[in-house]
């Protein structure tokens, strides 16, 4: 094989080699950019079903609150059957006193059934925040990501035309494509 073949030979590899590595950029890109936007797929879905869990925990928060209601009504009914059955008059004194503390610590415990149910919504709430920022900083990434790509690319192909262009001129230097200054070789293609 001649010196003007091994050459060629070497500036074609270069050639190939930048056009391998740019392709491997764009494709190391998309394929990072696919991973982002599932990944911000799933933090949507995410964000989806933390509002559905906040809406089913308010709505399980009332029905507790409204059985808690009833038995809080049959023991206040039963509070005011026991103090009748004893011969107290339910109307005044200590009996009204004893159901208003009845209907205070229902009051209470009604609260606090609500109360809970509503921390655990809004949980549910700053979950489904946090999943959709999440979601957009995976977006931000995938654009990211193609673009990084992209720029790798370029800067692989202006690196290969260098390096062919620094071994074109070495081959020239020394007569690889004719004498210097002549016109020979894959130059003159």
């Amino acid at each position: 094989m001649s010196a003007t073949a091994i050459g060629e030979v070497g500036i074609g590899s270069t050639v190939a080699g930048g056009v391998t590595s740019a392709i491997g950029s764009i494709l190391t890109g998309q394929s990072q950019e696919k991973m982002y936007d599932y990944q911000a797929g799933v933090a949507q879905l995410n964000s989806k079903i933390d509002l559905q869990n906040a809406d089913y925990a308010r709505e399980v928060g009332e029905q507790q609150a409204q059985v808690a209601g009833m038995q809080a009504g049959q023991r206040m009914g039963q509070i005011k059957a026991a103090q009748g059955s004893s011969g107290l008059d339910v109307n005044t004194g200590s009996a009204v006193q004893v159901r208003a503390s009845q209907q205070k610590v229902t009051g209470i415990e009604l609260d606090t059934i609500r109360s809970n149910a509503a921390r655990t919504a809004y949980n549910y709430d700053v979950k489904s925040t946090q999943d959709i920022a999440q979601a957009n900083l995976f977006k931000l990434s995938a654009a990211d990501a193609m673009q990084a790509g992209e720029i790798k690319a370029a800067g692989s192909i202006l690196g290969t035309a260098g390096s062919v262009s620094s071994e074109w001129l070495s081959g020239q230097r020394m007569g690889l494509w004719g004498s210097p200054g002549s016109s020979g070789g894959i130059g003159s293609m």
